[in-house]
């Protein structure tokens, strides 16, 4: 029988069951410098689309766009609607801390306010760069639904908005003041990106085979690659996280998303000459990977079921039935979370409250797959 769905919205029971385990009263103040670095996200990203929607209006100035019906007298606009930045807002809130700046403990503490304005911009450059893999990501898989704009061609859009930000990260690497090891990090992340991509062909053809079947030798022999090369995979590399391989998908995983955020997080260690802790990175990794099966796949089985490779199209497609299926997803999700919070310290309230979050907004979400 299926699970009842709760009503309670995800941020009230995530605050809730961290309250009810903590019991330690810094956690009111940790909410509040949530909400303060995440509106200098919100605020850092709508400046960012402000400098692309001033490149894609002298595009549209020079008839290499046009408006859509309807928005002829309209300035260019764009948004993109993606969720990668929660890492950065939590780097972010880190270094808050870090400065000793964090809501109703600032009076009577000093506070290093230059660290703060340097991790602000050092943020700022990083989530550029977030939104600039992942529209480039979009772009060469043709998938354009989250560029929101009032200019077409759509697909000319996204390319020249993707333009805009990569040459401004391309100015912040070339700065004689970033570390070389900044731009080793990012060169890093580009080339596992990359690699993973030309990989992303073979796992498609593991799926196909799998559904495609034709008797139930031939099914157990295509499941059987399935687990051997995608959900059990060795990694080619696995830095922080040898005690985290024993993680079903993990080194897929790990090279799809992982190791972009590890990759960021050293790039902010490398620009702030600071140490985030191993503990914050490694569960900041694994609450990125547990995302992306959780929420990002579980959205998109719609679309991926029949040829994209995902840990959701795998279970679903693994299992006998679809109750099985969802079943291992929850636990396996569970798993991601559950040592995601081990990893992070007990005093940090700010990313234990964010992994509770996105668990029950994930487990939300796979619950939905039952339908």
């Amino acid at each position: 029988m299926g699970r009842v769905r709760s009503r309670v919205p995800a941020t009230v029971r995530a605050l809730a069951s961290h309250l009810a385990e903590s019991r330690d009263p810094r956690v009111f103040a940790t909410v509040l410098l949530r909400s303060e670095a995440e509106s200098e996200i919100e605020s850092m990203t709508e400046r960012l689309f402000a400098e692309v929607e001033r490149d894609l209006q002298r595009a549209r100035e020079s008839g290499d766009l046009e408006p859509v019906p309807g928005a002829a007298d309209e300035e260019a606009r764009f948004e993109y609607d993606t969720r990668l930045v929660l890492p950065a807002m939590l780097t972010l809130g880190r270094i808050h801390v870090l400065a000793g700046d964090v809501p109703l403990a600032r009076v009577g503490r000093e506070v290093d306010r230059d660290f703060v304005a340097r991790g602000r911009e050092t943020t700022r450059n990083v989530v550029r760069a977030l939104l600039d893999g992942d529209m480039r990501d979009a772009v060469n898989d043709d998938e354009y639904e989250d560029f929101e704009t009032n200019l077409r061609p759509r697909e000319r859009v996204a390319e020249l908005a993707q333009r805009s930000l990569q040459a401004g990260v391309e100015s912040w690497l070339d700065d004689p003041d970033t570390p070389e090891a900044v731009r080793a990090s990012y060169d890093h992340a580009v080339d596992r990106s990359e690699r993973h991509q030309e990989a992303d062909r073979g796992f498609r053809e593991l799926l196909d085979r799998l559904r495609n079947a034709a008797d139930p030798d031939e099914r157990e022999a295509a499941a059987d690659a399935v687990r051997e090369r995608y959900k059990f995979a060795d990694p080619e590399e696995a830095g922080l996280f040898e005690a985290d391989v024993d993680l079903p998908y993990f080194a897929t995983q790990y090279a799809r998303v992982g190791i972009l955020y590890e990759d960021m997080l050293n790039m902010y260690e490398a620009d702030l000459g600071v140490d985030l802790g191993e503990g914050f990175k490694r569960a900041i990794v694994l609450l990125v990977v547990g995302a992306q099966i959780g929420l990002d796949d579980t959205d998109d089985y719609p679309e991926d079921r029949g040829t994209q490779l995902t840990p959701v199209t795998a279970e679903l497609n693994l299992a006998d039935d679809r109750g099985t299926g969802v079943e291992r997803l929850r636990r396996i999700v569970e798993t991601y979370f559950s040592r995601a919070d081990e990893w992070a310290d007990d005093g940090d309230h700010l990313t234990r409250i964010a992994v509770e979050y996105v668990r029950q907004q994930s487990l939300d979400r796979i619950d939905g797959l039952r339908a």
